[in-house]
């Protein structure tokens, strides 16, 4: 009769990849959505959505994703002391609770007299004509290349919530701000996965 014995090595590499593929089909995820503005002479236009792979804090089977309805907001006539306000509906459309961040706003262009001076609101609304008139209080307020700020909200799987987005120009901002060339500020909202 004839014995074989494999070194412990042997086996505890055969073992390891099971445990690999059960954290990478373990791992949460977040979602982000993408904002255009033409800013300095034109109107937005466009949302779209992705769903990349980040890690979570608590490691749990699901999915996200986000969407946006469209948003139309004009930022042509804007000058010093003058904001405009639009608001989309951000919905959960994965299996796990999603909060909101706000990333940090890029610009298409570079440093300009209207992207250095440029501040960006968005905050929840409870209604769409709560946040066209500019009653709503915001969560965030940045200038393009600031740092990523919380929206302080969390999205259950399926659940919606309307976000007002402002673009504005502040009262001591230059007055050549508001005459420059125009140029596409990019405001991504991304979701990450909330431990449950």
């Amino acid at each position: 009769m004839r014995s074989t014995r494999r070194p412990a090595a042997s086996r505890d590499a055969r073992r390891a990849p099971a445990p690999r593929r059960l954290l990478l089909g373990a791992l949460g995820a977040a979602g982000a959505t993408v904002l255009g503005v033409l800013a300095g002479g034109g109107t937005f236009a466009v949302w779209t959505a992705a769903t990349p792979v980040a890690s979570a804090v608590t490691l749990q089977a699901g999915s996200a994703g986000l969407t946006a309805t469209p948003l139309s907001l004009s930022a042509a006539n804007l000058y010093p002391g003058r904001t405009v306000f639009a608001p989309t509906t951000v919905r959960n459309t994965g299996t796990v609770p999603l909060a909101l961040t706000l990333d940090p706003v890029t610009s298409s262009a570079g440093a300009t007299a209207f992207t250095t001076a440029v501040l960006v609101t968005a905050g929840a609304a409870a209604s769409g004509a709560a946040c066209t008139a500019g009653a709503v209080p915001a969560a965030v307020s940045t200038r393009v290349g600031a740092a990523g700020a919380d929206l302080q909200v969390t999205l259950a799987p399926g659940a919606s919530q309307i976000v007002c987005v402002g673009v504005g120009l502040p009262h001591d901002a230059p007055a050549g701000a508001a005459g420059s060339a125009a140029s596409v500020l990019t405001l991504t909202v991304s979701g990450m996965q909330v431990p449950r």
